[in-house]
């Protein structure tokens, strides 16, 4: 099974928890179910279940607090031989601060006018997400600050990910709900990447990846 039918699979099993009527037709955002209080412990369990998820399925995690991740990320890019990374926009700067002050590594700004060869020579990708499923191991971007276009997350061979710990949600029918579904939506399982599988324009990236994950952990 390759990449692009393994996210499949994960993603339609999570689905059969959805009535069939939530398959078809989207919920209005003022009717949406909200999820009980949720615990710090069960946001550690989650956090435990979702990084366990990523692991099992080929991506690398790191757990660390706000102020570690211009290390953590300057760390990560050096250990991967990064020289180019794009940043969308909205992407907080220090967190390349680091890594960008060395000699020879270039920040790529996004935008809709990047040459594609030059999107497609970045080494690295940096961004936030929408949303993230704990039983699946799955990330959710929206296109939101931070996550930029759909391009620049599929064409560099690394992508590094900031999910903080509030938005991983238990099972993907509660994090559908959390999603403003009309913006484009792209998945991520383990190393491969997809666009949302109900649309007519998905198609997925099928050449191996690294999926780097840094789940933020509230400050204690």
């Amino acid at each position: 099974m390759n990449p692009r039918e393994d996210l499949l699979r994960r993603l339609l099993e999570a689905l059969h928890d959805l009535p069939d009527d939530e398959r078809l037709v989207p919920m209005s955002r003022a009717h949406q179910r909200h999820p009980s209080d949720t615990t710090s412990g069960d946001r550690t369990a989650l956090a435990d279940l979702f990084s366990d998820r990523v692991k099992h399925y080929g991506g690398q995690v790191y757990h660390l607090i706000e102020p570690d991740i211009p290390n953590t990320v300057c760390d990560i890019l050096a250990t991967h031989g990064v020289e180019s990374v794009v940043a969308p926009q909205g992407l907080p700067e220090y967190w390349l601060s680091r890594w960008s002050s060395a000699t020879g590594h270039r920040v790529i700004d996004d935008s809709p006018f990047l040459p594609q060869e030059e999107l497609s020579g970045a080494d690295a990708v940096v961004t936030t997400c929408a949303a993230a499923v704990a039983d699946a191991g799955i990330i959710v971007l929206d296109g939101s600050a931070g996550q930029g276009r759909r391009a620049p997350t599929l064409a560099p061979e690394c992508h590094v990910c900031v999910v903080r710990v509030e938005q991983i949600g238990a099972t993907l029918p509660e994090v559908i709900d959390r999603l403003d579904h009309r913006r484009p939506i792209t998945w991520f399982g383990g190393p491969a990447a997809t666009a949302d599988p109900r649309s007519e324009e998905a198609d997925v990236l099928t050449a191996p990846r690294k999926l780097i994950v840094l789940i933020i952990d509230p400050a204690v």
